[in-house]
């Protein structure tokens, strides 16, 4: 009874570091990806955008949307450089 106390506990506190490692990682990411979005380096935002994308997903793998999302930032990057 005792022992399974403990490896429920463990498994319980397991889940939860993960949970929390991952959050971690996408606020990262997601400022990487914003703060490539202000700079000058396409490619850069889109590498940046994949990653955020990714993690945001159970497999990793990006969809269309992502891509589309990726895509319409990036159009937004040449509209506020016209601007300023």
């Amino acid at each position: 009874m005792y022992s399974s106390i403990i490896w429920i506990t463990l498994i319980i506190g397991g889940v939860i570091a993960l949970i929390y490692l991952q959050q971690k990682n996408i606020r990262k990411f997601k400022a990487e990806y914003e703060e490539a979005l202000q700079g000058l380096d396409k490619r850069k935002a889109l590498e940046a955008g994949r990653k955020y994308y990714r993690c945001l997903r159970a497999k990793g793998v990006l969809t269309i949307y992502d891509e589309q999302a990726i895509t319409n930032d990036m159009a937004a990057m040449d509209d506020v450089k016209k601007i300023k």
